[in-house]
């Protein structure tokens, strides 16, 4: 294995992301979800509806590959992302 690649998750390795960019709505909902928030609550501080909330969340899993909002927010944590 790379030097590179040592520090790298395990799990994050298999993740093809390269030039993929979130859009601002997409890393704001991601932020708040990594700082605690559930959808409703970001949504909230957002000003927008949940259900826009929970759009820019699964546009963000698709985006990044992702299964759950949680990796994704793992993903783009470990990514410098958000």
């Amino acid at each position: 294995m790379s030097a590179a690649r040592q520090n790298i998750p395990r799990w994050l390795l298999g993740v093809k992301i390269e030039g993929t960019r979130l859009t601002t709505r997409e890393t704001q909902v991601l932020r708040r979800l990594a700082l605690g928030d559930n959808l409703p609550r970001a949504s909230r501080k957002l000003g927008i509806s949940y259900e826009t909330a929970r759009s820019h969340a699964k546009a963000a899993r698709a985006r990044l590959g992702a299964k759950t909002t949680i990796q994704a927010v793992a993903i783009a944590v470990s990514l410098d992302m958000i």
